[in-house]
Parts: C-alpha cells; sequence; structure tokens
C-alpha cells in the first residue's frame, strides 16, 4: 500500500486550480450581490418617498398648500425642509440611498440627492405665473440607480409648456419650456442601471400639462393668468 506524507503541501497546479474555482464563483456571485443592493437601494427609495409624501400630505391638509420646490443645488429651493421646522412633519429628511450623507455629484456635476416640484407659494420661474396656485400637486423623485437627472421640468411642474393647447410630449420652444416631457420612470425591467427616476407624486397631479416617458400626456385643469 502506498503511503502518504501527511507533511506534504499543496503542488502548483493544486494550488492554480482552486484560485481559479474561487474566482470563478466570485465572477459569478459578485454581480448577483451587486445587483441586490441595487433592488435594496431602490426599494428603500421607494419607502423614503412614501414617507415624504405622507409628511407632503400632512402639511397641506395644515396650510393649504403644499411646501416650495426642492433642489440640493439650489439653496433657494428647500422646501423639504419645511417639513422638519417648525412643525416636525418628519423629524428630519430620509436619506437618499443613492447619495451620500454629503451630496453625490454624477458625471453632469449634478448634486445627487432628493429633489421635488411643488407647487405651495415661493420665488419660482416665470412659467409658474401661468399656473399660479390652483393647482396642488408635489412629485419627490430619486435620481435612481443611473445617477441621472431625469426629471426635466422640476422646477414649473406641474406646467411644463407655455400653453395647455401644445402637446407637452412632442413640443420644445421657447425659453421656459423643456425638452418635451416632465420625467422619466425607473423601470428596472430595461436593466438594473437603466435610466429614470424613482418619483412619489401627490395631490392633484391630473391637473397641469407635462408628459411622462416622452408619451404619457397629463393635460388637466389649467387656469391661465387673469
Amino acid at each position: 500500500m502506498r503511503k502518504y506524507d501527511l507533511r506534504a503541501g499543496f503542488t502548483l497546479i493544486e494550488l492554480l486550480i482552486v484560485i481559479a474555482i474561487i474566482l470563478i464563483l466570485i465572477a459569478i456571485a459578485l454581480p448577483n450581490f451587486l445587483e441586490a443592493q441595487i433592488r435594496a437601494k431602490v426599494a428603500q427609495a421607494k419607502g423614503h418617498a412614501r414617507t415624504i409624501g405622507i409628511a407632503e400630505d400632512a402639511y397641506y391638509l395644515d396650510w393649504g398648500v403644499y411646501t416650495t420646490d426642492h433642489d440640493w443645488d439650489d439653496r433657494s429651493q428647500q422646501g423639504l425642509k419645511q417639513l422638519t421646522t417648525p412643525i416636525q412633519y418628519l423629524p428630519d429628511i430620509p436619506q437618499e440611498p443613492f447619495s451620500t450623507a454629503n451630496g453625490l455629484r454624477n458625471g453632469r456635476d449634478d448634486e445627487i440627492g432628493w429633489e421635488m416640484g411643488a407647487t405651495g407659494p415661493g420665488p419660482r420661474p416665470i412659467a409658474e405665473s401661468f399656473l399660479k396656485v390652483l393647482i396642488h400637486a408635489y412629485a419627490v423623485y430619486s435620481f435612481g440607480p443611473s445617477l441621472r437627472d431625469e426629471f426635466d421640468c422640476s422646477d414649473v411642474w406641474p406646467k411644463c409648456t407655455v400653453s395647455p393647447e401644445i402637446d407637452p410630449c412632442l413640443v420644445s420652444t421657447g425659453s421656459i419650456t423643456t425638452s418635451g416631457k416632465a420625467w422619466t420612470d425607473y423601470a428596472p425591467t430595461n436593466g438594473t442601471k437603466s435610466i429614470g427616476v424613482i418619483v412619489q407624486a401627490g395631490g392633484e397631479v391630473g391637473s397641469g400639462n407635462y408628459c411622462i416617458n416622452r408619451w404619457q400626456r397629463v393635460k388637466g385643469f389649467f387656469k391661465g393668468p387673469t
């Protein structure tokens, strides 16, 4: 009977085979792990956005209007902070899962964090003067896994074109219009990192004049200047 020396180590070939097997397992497991992380962040973003929406609705019940716009890049648009002080509709603003605590910049130099188009009273671009505060709505959104801002007219939403007669999905004219849509929805069926924002909208979202995903038209109640 052949005797084996238990003190003998592995041969180089055996070590290479073991390393190759480990690398193959990592190559299989790592993408699935990263996909799971993204799916978890998407679920968290949707949950936090719903929480903000509940606070917006509570604010509306008390004051008859929603908060003003919110944009991390613009200190004049800090509507979400109205939910935390002086009355705490939220103890603090939930962390946006796709940003860091201090903000994160993407390749377009946009600072990533919660952004919101809302109809509360306050300084807004001239296009908003056509809408006045007769429509009460909000749309808070996360950039999503692509880290791209796919909400083109949040500063004037839900009025994204000059005239109610203009089709918001097809026309882009004038200095106060957008590229012809309001936002693109994130859809994981197009790929986990596909473009699109995660939106929580509320209020009179069937009003105004805007477009979703470049094809879904929303053209509802509208009041021009008097």
